[in-house]
C-alpha cells in the first residue's frame, strides 16, 4: 500500500510544471516567448517503462538487453521517489536559469517545450535524448549520489539540468548549421565542444573563483590534462574507425577529473568566459573548428 501512495504522489509529476520568462536582452535576437517543462514519469504504475523511456535509452543497449529491461517491472523505490520529488521541485526554478544558458548561443532558440522524463533502468544519472527531452534515471542518482535530501544535491540537480539544457542548445545549433562528421576526428572536436561546454556548466568553487578564475587546483588539473589532449588529437587525425574508439576512451566519461577531452575544453573556456558568458559566443559559433 505505501509504495502505491508513493506512486500516486507523483503521477501528478505528467503536467505541466513551469513556464519560463521571455528572453532578455542577452539573446536579443530570438523572440521573446515562453519556455515550457513538462515532467513524466518512465515508469507506468504497474511497473513497466513507459513507451518514451524505453525509446530514451534505445541507442545505449542492445536489442536484447533493451527488451530485458522493459520485461522487468520495477516501481519506484522510496529513495528514487525522493529524487522525483527534487526533481519536481526544481522545475519550478529552472526557468529562471534558461536566459543565462542561452547567453553564448546568440541567435539559437531552445525548444518551446522540454520534456523532464525520470527513469529507473537502463539510463545515466543525466542524459538528453532526440531534441526536446532531458532524461534522469533515479536509480543512477541515488546509487552515485546518495540520498536526495543531502544539502549538496540541491545544487548539483541544479547543474545537471544547466548541463542537459547546454547540449539541447547545442543540438538546435547543429542541426542549424546541418554540421555533419566526416570521421573519427570530426566526432572528437564535436564531442570535446558540446560536452565541454556542458561540463563548464558543471564546475563548482572547486575549480572556478568568485572572479571566474581557475582555482589553483584547476590548473594543476589543466596542465595534466592537455598533455593527453593533445596527443590523442593528434592521433585522431589519422586514425581508422578501429584506432579511434581506443582513442576516444575517457574523453567525457569516467572520473571528472580524468576526461581529457570535456574537462580540457570546460576549463579554457573558463578561463576564455573570465566570468563572462558572452565572451564564448565566438567559439560556440567556430563550432568543432573552434577547438
Amino acid at each position: 500500500m505505501k509504495r502505491k501512495l508513493l506512486f500516486a504522489s507523483l503521477e501528478c509529476l505528467s503536467v505541466i510544471v513551469s513556464t519560463a520568462i521571455g528572453y532578455g536582452h542577452e539573446a536579443a535576437n530570438v523572440l521573446s516567448r515562453p519556455i515550457v517543462l513538462i515532467i513524466k514519469l518512465g515508469i507506468s504504475e504497474d511497473g513497466t517503462i513507459t513507451a518514451e523511456w524505453k525509446e530514451a535509452i534505445r541507442d545505449r543497449h542492445s536489442a536484447e538487453m533493451l527488451s530485458h529491461i522493459a520485461a522487468r517491472p520495477s516501481r519506484f523505490s522510496e529513495d528514487e521517489s525522493l529524487w522525483a520529488e527534487l526533481i519536481k521541485g526544481k522545475a519550478t526554478t529552472w526557468p529562471a536559469l534558461i536566459d543565462s544558458l542561452c547567453i553564448p548561443f546568440e541567435a539559437i532558440a531552445p525548444p518551446d517545450t522540454i520534456v523532464i522524463l525520470l527513469g529507473s533502468l537502463g539510463g545515466a544519472d543525466a542524459f538528453t535524448h532526440s531534441y526536446a527531452t532531458i532524461c534522469f534515471d533515479l536509480n543512477q542518482l541515488q546509487n552515485q549520489y546518495g540520498t536526495a535530501s543531502a544539502s549538496v544535491n540541491s545544487n548539483r540537480i541544479d547543474r545537471f539540468f544547466a548541463h542537459e539544457f547546454t547540449h539541447l542548445l547545442h543540438k538546435a545549433w547543429r542541426r542549424e548549421k546541418g554540421l555533419e562528421f566526416k570521421s573519427p576526428f570530426d566526432y572528437a572536436l564535436w564531442e570535446c565542444l558540446t560536452e565541454g561546454l556542458g561540463n563548464y556548466r558543471s564546475l563548482t568553487d572547486k575549480w572556478l573563483l568568485q572572479s571566474g578564475k581557475l582555482t589553483t587546483y584547476a590548473q594543476a588539473v589543466l596542465e595534466r590534462l592537455q598533455a593527453m589532449f593533445v596527443e590523442r588529437i593528434l592521433a585522431l587525425q589519422h586514425a581508422s574507425e578501429k584506432e579511434a574508439a581506443a582513442l576516444l576512451e575517457g574523453l567525457s566519461s569516467g572520473a571528472f577529473e580524468r576526461k581529457w577531452g570535456a574537462l580540457t575544453v570546460a576549463l579554457w573556456l573558463a578561463q576564455e568566459a573570465k566570468g563572462d558568458d558572452r565572451h564564448l559566443r565566438k567559439w560556440v559559433e567556430a563550432g568543432p573548428s573552434g577547438v
